[in-house]
């Protein structure tokens, strides 16, 4: 098995360079190719585990989520370990089901695993204990939920405005009464898309929104879309995924054609966007951007021993405008 002294030798650097460039800090792009190059050629295996004893570092990083079912949380999973993995950290997953009771038990499971950071994944404010938080001696990260702690950095979405652009396009297209199918607000990203609902309206008085609660399930974005269709809405905004699949049932079973009869739009990208037709206009959380910021920001606070007051990173949802909303007078001329 080849040694590090060799990888440095075989590419021409300096040891402290080869160490440097497997601790993931940045060199001169010439020098990590020579690197890169030298550990293919030598088939070079880092020995973690001795390094980490020597280091007193696992090179593992905690993620806490709420849950592991839905298609989000399972392609930030994904994504958010190779991220890791290229900077040469593995992941350690553990998940609070809904049961925010057993939030310390499932931190103490991750903070046994001596962990080097910590992110926590659309953990509701209200579960979390704030002083176990702040006890905590490695990096935290919050993503899609602000924390106003002092050593936790935040990574969450522009979910008012984008709600609020799509919603005026709506009202811009004609249409006087819409739909919304909304998540329960407490929780913090629910609060901000029905913000960013109300704040369109707002800005046009003679526009109505009449607003079904549902509880993020299929079952409930089915039973708010056939009480919305009653109201005779034009048009329709789901805020989140498992409940537009729902809503789409019910429009279905309606004989009601999307883009014809009615107007769509939701939150959440799925694969289900690309192949119904007409093709559904939605907000896509940028779950690599998400995943690159929250590896980088941890493994840097890790590295640099930072201490510094937390940052709260925005990143912007993405908007794919599509076939699903069409101008009011079309749907009148389709009656």
């Amino acid at each position: 098995m080849a040694t590090i002294q060799e990888v440095a030798a075989h590419a021409g650097v300096s040891v402290g360079s080869v160490s440097r460039y497997l601790n993931g800090h940045q060199l001169k792009p010439t020098n990590m190719e020579r690197i890169a190059n030298a550990i293919k050629d030598l088939n070079y295996q880092e020995n973690f585990l001795a390094r980490g004893l020597k280091n007193k570092q696992t090179r593992s990083i905690g993620l806490l989520m709420n849950h592991l079912q839905n298609q989000f949380s399972a392609t930030f999973i994904a994504s958010v370990s190779d991220e890791l993995e290229k900077l040469g950290y593995s992941i350690v997953v553990s998940a609070l089901r809904d049961d925010a009771s057993r939030l310390k038990e499932k931190l103490d499971f991750l903070m046994t695993r001596q962990i080097d950071g910590l992110l926590l994944f659309e953990i509701e404010p209200t579960a979390i204990d704030t002083q176990y938080i702040e006890r905590l001696t490695i990096p935290v990260a919050s993503i899609n939920t602000p924390l106003p702690l002092a050593n936790v950095d935040s990574i969450v979405m522009d979910n008012r405005q984008s709600t609020q652009t799509v919603i005026e396009k709506i009202i811009e297209y004609g249409h006087e009464h819409i739909g919304i199918i909304a998540a329960p607000q407490h929780d913090p990203i629910a609060k901000e898309r029905l913000a960013g609902i109300q704040a369109a309206a707002a800005n046009h008085p003679d526009v109505v929104t009449t607003i079904y609660f549902g509880d993020y399930s299929k079952k409930s974005g089915h039973q708010g879309m056939q009480e919305l269709l009653t109201k005779n809405v034009s048009a329709v905004f789901i805020c989140n995924y498992k409940m537009a699949l729902g809503a789409l049932q019910a429009i279905y079973e309606s004989d009601k054609q999307i883009g014809a009869d009615i107007s769509f739009a939701s939150f959440d990208y799925f694969d289900l966007s690309e192949i119904v037709y007409p093709k559904l206009t939605v907000l896509r959380q940028p779950i690599k951007e998400i995943s690159q910021l929250a590896a980088k920001r941890i493994i840097e606070r890790i590295q640099t021993k930072e201490t510094v007051t937390s940052t709260t990173y925005v990143c912007n949802n993405e908007i794919l405008w599509r076939d699903s909303i069409a101008k009011k007078h079309l749907l009148e001329d389709n009656k």
